[in-house]
């Protein structure tokens, strides 16, 4: 995709502050008397913020994460799509119980990796409010070098344990499994990387990069990889070895631009770096040592796949992830950037426009998680169809991945926002208090009930661990995300649903979901056109028409 010339820099408001020039629109109070304004809590401090400036601050972080989601989306729609395809190519040649294999075996190593990923986050934290270019270039460097020696760390320890870890579970090709993980132990490094350049970019706005090198060109050259080894070689190990590869030339090929671009340079040394590491290490300690919660929550139903099921069952579990992530895209675009923006407004204390924020980017993403969660749970058989024959009497089960994200999404960006106003402490309590009650429910609902009790144990894991995340956002920060109009979307779904379940009853094939999701989404917009907007979503949506209005008209004149 092509970026707009802004795509680079962090998104600037649409029209100058109201406190410079006296902006009548910006400065403007609108009393349309939504509860989103109502249900502001006031930060306490001795001279609140004017509304004014509360209006202008809300505006422009409004702008910057929306503009971040507006590019991103075409992006993350190409990876998901790019991935989709890269399952079909390993579950349709390899096999599903091939690919069952395969897939146990990355998301064992995903466990140790995403653990490291917890010394990254303090990127999106801090680079926002580094003071001057050497900061910036002190904090890329510690997190790199931090991250990378904890990935080589634990890539060490899963290559030893390899044999052990295939020994313990039986999943009909022991032999391919060990190699499998020793592969992926091998790669982590270069894996690790590639997320770390990732939130470099995030850290910095730069949306465009980020878009380009994470969303597009990683999944491009997976899913190039994955053909040659299935098509080719029909060799389950070397599509492992070329992910691995991949991993790593996108992620030398992003730093390499970005260094060129930004003027980054490795600074280790320097007056006051040891001060910087101390601050770093400290913010980003609990968010690792969280991450063990966090992690198991997310990946800990791999090793009862491998105990207690079977090679298709975990298939089938990895693909039904992989589409409950895509009625997850709302929140992923909005969670972009809202990382660094909501980093700088809490270390500015606009607590205000914060609350703000909140309200406007859940609602966004309700809105957009609704429509695309009724069609995937009304056409689920056909959803599952796409990955093979095997896949297809599983496919009620995809209704409780579809529930599970969505229950996520509705409380919108709640985690990051615990991370960016330094709860990160009581993030970890959180995680730790949700596994160790799951821990207890999945092992026995797992052997009882089999697949379908961990898939319940899924939805239960995602409804708790979000619902308590709001509590303790709210106790803690008096943040919330849920206004009255948050409900309006739940009544605007139902033509929707009625429209695609009356279309697949009358109409079979793919014409009955064409006129299904056609009919139903042009229904479920004009309910939510009845219920009208707010003036702060339709302003959004003029400063964002007329930001890229004038980017086209920029690259038509040149």
């Amino acid at each position: 995709m092509t970026a707009d010339a802004t795509d680079d820099e962090p998104a600037a408001p649409s029209s100058p502050d109201p406190r410079d020039d006296g902006d009548d629109e910006r400065a403007a109070i609108v009393s349309d008397g939504d509860d989103e304004r109502a249900a502001t809590v006031s930060d306490g401090d001795v001279e609140a913020p004017t509304d004014a400036l509360v209006e202008s601050r809300l505006e422009d972080a409004l702008e910057r994460v929306a503009h971040g989601a507006t590019v991103s989306v075409p992006g993350i729609l190409a990876e998901r799509g790019l991935s989709v395809a890269f399952t079909a190519v390993l579950t349709n040649g390899l096999g599903a119980s091939a690919y069952g294999v395969f897939a146990l075996a990355r998301r064992s190593q995903s466990y140790l990796l995403h653990l490291a990923f917890g010394f990254k986050s303090g990127l999106s934290r801090f680079l926002p409010n580094a003071a001057d270019d050497a900061e910036r270039d002190a904090l890329i460097a510690f997190a790199s070098v931090l991250l990378l020696a904890v990935s080589v760390l634990f890539g060490a320890v899963l290559y030893v344990a390899a044999p052990t870890v295939a020994g313990l579970v039986d999943v009909g090709r022991p032999g391919q499994f060990e190699t499998l993980l020793r592969v992926f132990a091998v790669g982590m490094p270069a894996m690790t990387w590639l997320f770390a350049v990732g939130e470099v970019m995030r850290g910095l706005e730069a949306v465009g990069p980020l878009t380009l090198t994470m969303r597009v060109g990683f999944p491009l050259a997976q899913l190039a990889v994955g053909g040659v080894g299935v098509l080719v070689f029909d060799d389950a190990v070397l599509v492992a070895v070329g992910v691995v590869a991949a991993y790593g030339v996108v992620g030398v090929g992003a730093m390499a631009w970005l260094a060129r671009d930004r003027g980054i340079r490795p600074r280790l040394r320097g007056p006051d770096v040891r001060a910087l590491w101390h601050r770093y290490v400290a913010y980003t300690l609990p968010l690792f040592v969280g991450g063990f919660a966090t992690v198991t929550q997310r990946l800990g139903f791999y090793p009862l796949i491998a105990w207690f099921l079977t090679g298709l069952a975990g298939g089938v579990f990895a693909v039904g992830v992989l589409v409950g992530s895509l009625v997850r895209l709302p929140l992923m675009a909005i969670n972009q950037f809202i990382p660094p923006v909501a980093a700088e407004l809490n270390e500015s204390g606009h607590a205000r426009a914060l609350s703000r924020l909140y309200h406007v980017t859940s609602r966004m993403v309700l809105v957009g998680v609704t429509g695309l969660s009724v069609p995937v749970v009304v056409y689920r058989r056909d959803v599952m169809a796409v990955f093979g024959d095997a896949f297809v009497p599983y496919a009620d089960l995809l209704a409780g991945f579809v529930v599970a994200q969505y229950v996520a999404c509705a409380a919108g960006s709640v985690g990051i926002l615990l991370a960016m106003t330094d709860n990160q402490r009581a993030l970890l309590v959180v995680n730790t208090a949700i596994t160790a009650a799951l821990v207890v429910v999945a092992i026995p609902l797992t052997a009882e009930f089999g697949l379908p009790g961990l898939v319940g144990t899924y939805v239960l894991m995602l409804t708790l661990n979000n619902a308590l995340e709001v509590v303790v956002l709210y106790h803690l920060e008096g943040l919330q995300p849920l206004t009255r109009r948050h409900g309006y979307t739940l009544v605007a779904a139902t033509p929707l649903a009625a429209a695609a379940v009356g279309a697949r009853e009358l109409l079979p094939g793919a014409a009955g979901i064409a006129v299904g999701v056609l009919v139903g989404v042009a229904a479920y917009a004009a309910t939510l056109r009845w219920f009208g907007f707010t003036p702060v979503e339709r302003r959004l949506v003029g400063t964002l028409a007329d930001r890229y209005r004038g980017a086209l008209d920029g690259i038509v004149v040149r």
